[in-house]
Formats: structure tokens, C-alpha cells, sequence
């Protein structure tokens, strides 16, 4: 079993909570995938540096921090973001978006694209201090082949629609189909690095059936159900139209049992006080996506879910951007935003963004902070050549980190006590082979967009309408 020690760091994040939870000088003793200790260095050099096998690495020069948790992203995507600069107009809402972009996009994938785009979403979540993300695309296949051979820990959330076929299922059958063989082949797998959730994409492009279903699979497994929800104004007017008589979206999703402990819902941009006490009440856990919210024009309520209770995590929504750049957002939109609730402190925006996300997706048990018993997931920001994080004092560490360190690298990543990134280079992964990969795939989908574009051919085919009503529902 492996041991390290990692002393002299010049602060060191074990629990964040207001005016505390920062360690000066501090010290965590990890042995093989589990933390033992964290103190200061004086303390855990006495009991553990004698011991035989144990690696020392110094950390001054460094912050020590919980890895990172980006509770929702869309790691094989890269691809999608050339999309918008070939359209004829800008993008309206979601629903838009959907229709112009991902579908035709998601229509383009192959398992081996998918593979090879996910492993470079997987560069850089890694590269910027997610040790824990949680990856939603369709070919659950490849997602789980590059986060295993990647060692991140990755929660999968291959996704169902019943308006669209996409490459990997042809109808709701078989969408239901392959995510029950993703929890039974992937859930748990590799010591619970990878675990498996149901996700049927959102409400207004899935039917009744699919959507209840998906819960009573998620219920099944003991897993998690997602959902995006009230993301933009074309969709959450609509579907509050289209169901009114059920009270809207939300009262939608409550009949039809949609909403207990199992539930995870993506961005609820748009969601009312009283939707919120609902949600909360139900124990449904929300993830805030501020940077995608914020390119529809919108920006969740975030300071009334903290007051509710809601369990509450951060996600990028894309794949190139970062947790730390999320957490400026946080801080910046919450601030100007009109409304009677408004900020967070610093140390909630960081809080959000490691146990935060951990309760979000159930793993606070295991993530999230750096206490004894917790797997050993962490990060180090090395401070020698950043001028950006400076000055700094035990004080000021929340607000630096919220504030400054928006687009940092990590300096090292460790995940399970396994280092996945040292001295700022990966142990595992071939980099400069995945981007050129990558760049490849990317290169290709766009002479393919262009060539369906020029000959007026979909890159997708159409099953059912959306936004159906109950009683369009039943007549099928």
C-alpha cells in the first residue's frame, strides 16, 4: 500500500467554512486511497515520517486544496462549440440550441470520436483541479472507456431523448436500454471511481413514459436521476403553458414522481420561489451552470436555494471552461443580480464547488473536503510563479481563490492517493497525442456540417414532437 506525506504546504483547505478551515503550514497523511490525517506539519511529521515507504513531498510554494467537483458537464462535445459561428443568426434559448446545434452535432459522433473527444474533456477538468466530474453524452461505452484509462473519478450520464434518434439508440427502448447496461457494466467499477446515473434530457424533448421510467430504473439501482430544467425563456414558458393545469414545469414533474432524494437537476436558471421550496422540500439536488445560464440571458436564484437548503453543486456545462472560472462567475453574477437575496461569500462560492458538488451528486461521504476516512482526492496550486493568488493570508485565502484564481492549472492532482498530474504535467495521459486527436475529429465534423448544410441533409432524425401535452401523450 502506498504512503505519502505531504508536509510544509503553505495553506492547506481540509472543510471550508467561514473563518476557518484553512491550515497554515499544514500537513495530510494519505495511504493508498484513503487520508488518515491532516494537521499541521510538525504534528503529522512525528507520527507518520518514520514509517517505512512513505514518500515525502514538500509542499511549500503551494496551497493544498480538495480536488474540485464539476457536477455537470458535456465532456465529448468540443466539436459543438465551432457550430455557432457557422449559423446564419444567433442562438434564441435552448431549445434553439438543441435544434441547431447539439443534435445535429451529437448526430455526427461515432464511439471512436466520442472517445477520443472525451479523453480531451478529460484533459481539462484534470488540468484545472476537477478531480470529480460528472459527464453527460450519449455513448456510455466510450465515456467510461476514457475516464478509466484516464483515472478520473466520473460519474456517467449517458442521455435519453424521445424527439430525436441519435447514433448510439434509434427509440426510447433502447435509450432505457443502454443505461441500464451502463449501471450494470460501469456502476461502482474501479474502487467507485466510476459511477453510473439515469439522465433523460429534459423534460420538454422527453415523453411521460421515458421520464418515469428513467426514475423507477434510478430507483431500482439506487442511483441518481438528472434532468435539465428551466434553462432558457423559450423552454420554461412553454412547458409552464403546455402543463399548467399541473402547475407548470415543476408541478409537472412532482405528478409524475419526478422529484424525491434521487433527483439531480441541471441549471433550474429560471425557477420561482415557490418552485425552489418545492424542490427543496423534496430533497432534489440542483447544479448551478453560470457561465452557459449567463449566455442565455439568465442566472438561477442561487442565494434563495442556499437560504432553502437545497443541496446545491457547480458544473461548466462545457468543456473547455473551468471550475475556477465558475466560481468568479458565482461571485460576480450574485453581486448585480436584482433581486432581494443577493452574494455569497467567498468561502460559500468555494464550498459549492467541492463539497457542494459532493453532496450534489451523493458522494459527500467520500469527496468534497480533506478529512480522515474521505478518498484521497486532492489538488495543489503552486504559488512560486503566480502572480495572481498574491498577496495572501489565512484571512483573504477564500476570497483570492473565488476571486483570482480563475483559469489555474493545477500544479499536482491526485485521485484515490494515485497521482494523475505532477509538477504540472500528466502521468497517465499522452497530451500534446489527445489534442491533436482531437483536432482532427473537430476538423473533420466541420467539412461534414458543411457538406450536409450545402445539400440540405439533417444530421439527425426526428422520432416525436416536444413540449408534448398529456392528452397528445395518450392519444399516441
Amino acid at each position: 500500500m502506498s504512503k505519502m506525506l505531504f508536509r510544509n504546504a503553505c495553506y492547506l483547505v481540509s472543510r471550508p467554512r467561514p473563518a476557518g478551515g484553512v491550515i497554515e503550514n499544514g500537513a495530510i497523511y494519505i495511504e493508498g486511497p484513503l487520508i488518515v490525517e491532516v494537521g499541521l506539519t510538525v504534528d503529522l511529521e512525528r507520527r507518520y515520517l518514520h514509517l517505512p515507504g512513505v514518500e515525502v513531498i514538500d509542499a511549500s510554494d503551494k496551497i493544498v486544496l480538495p480536488g474540485l467537483v464539476d457536477a455537470h458537464n458535456h465532456l465529448g462535445e468540443a466539436h459543438t462549440l465551432l457550430v455557432e459561428g457557422w449559423l446564419a443568426s444567433s442562438i434564441r434559448g435552448i431549445v434553439d440550441a438543441t435544434e441547431r446545434i447539439y443534435w445535429p452535432a451529437y448526430g455526427w459522433l461515432t464511439k471512436e470520436s466520442a472517445y477520443d473527444l472525451t479523453l480531451f474533456g478529460l484533459l481539462n477538468v484534470l488540468k484545472h483541479g476537477a478531480t470529480t466530474h460528472a459527464d453527460a453524452m450519449i455513448f456510455p461505452e466510450a465515456m467510461a472507456r476514457a475516464s478509466i484509462q484516464a483515472r478520473g473519478r466520473t460519474v456517467l450520464h449517458p442521455q435519453m431523448i424521445s424527439s430525436v434518434a441519435l447514433p448510439d439508440a434509434r427509440d426510447e427502448r433502447e435509450y432505457l436500454a443502454h443505461t441500464e447496461a451502463a449501471i450494470r457494466n460501469y456502476h461502482n467499477q474501479m474502487d467507485g471511481l466510476i459511477r453510473v446515473g439515469v439522465h433523460a434530457n429534459a423534460v420538454f424533448n422527453c415523453s411521460r413514459e421515458l421520464l418515469v421510467k428513467g426514475m423507477e430504473l434510478a430507483c431500482k439501482y439506487g442511483v441518481q436521476f438528472a434532468v435539465h430544467i428551466a434553462e432558457s425563456d423559450d423552454e420554461k414558458e412553454r412547458t409552464d403553458s403546455v402543463w399548467a393545469a399541473q402547475g407548470g414545469l415543476v408541478g409537472h414533474m412532482h405528478t409524475l414522481g419526478l422529484l424525491n432524494r434521487h433527483t439531480l437537476l441541471f441549471h433550474g436558471s429560471l425557477l420561482s420561489e415557490a418552485e425552489i421550496d418545492l424542490l427543496a422540500s423534496a430533497d432534489a439536488a440542483l447544479v448551478h451552470c453560470p457561465a452557459t445560464n449567463a449566455w442565455f440571458g439568465q442566472c438561477a436564484y442561487l442565494p434563495y436555494m442556499v437560504q432553502a437548503g437545497m443541496r446545491l453543486g457547480l458544473g461548466t456545462d462545457c468543456v473547455t471552461h473551468n471550475l475556477f472560472n465558475v466560481m468568479l462567475s458565482v461571485l460576480q453574477h450574485h453581486n448585480i443580480m436584482p433581486r432581494a437575496l443577493r452574494g455569497l461569500p467567498a468561502w460559500k462560492v468555494f464550498e459549492l464547488a467541492t463539497l457542494g458538488g459532493a453532496r450534489a451528486l451523493g458522494m459527500e461521504d467520500q469527496i468534497g473536503s480533506l478529512e480522515p476516512g474521505k478518498r484521497a482526492d486532492l489538488i495543489t496550486l503552486d504559488l512560486q510563479h503566480n502572480t495572481s493568488l498574491f498577496p495572501l493570508s489565512v484571512e483573504s485565502l477564500y476570497d483570492r481563490l473565488a476571486l483570482n484564481a480563475a483559469g489555474s492549472e493545477a500544479c499536482d492532482v491526485i485521485i484515490d492517493g494515485v497521482f494523475i498530474r505532477r509538477h504540472g504535467a500528466f502521468t497517465l495521459l499522452d497530451e500534446e497525442a489527445i489534442i491533436a486527436r482531437a483536432r482532427e475529429w473537430c476538423h473533420k465534423f466541420g467539412i461534414d456540417f458543411a457538406a450536409a448544410r450545402t445539400a440540405g441533409r439533417s444530421m439527425v432524425r426526428r422520432i416525436q414532437p416536444e413540449f408534448q401535452s398529456p392528452d397528445q401523450e395518450l392519444d399516441e
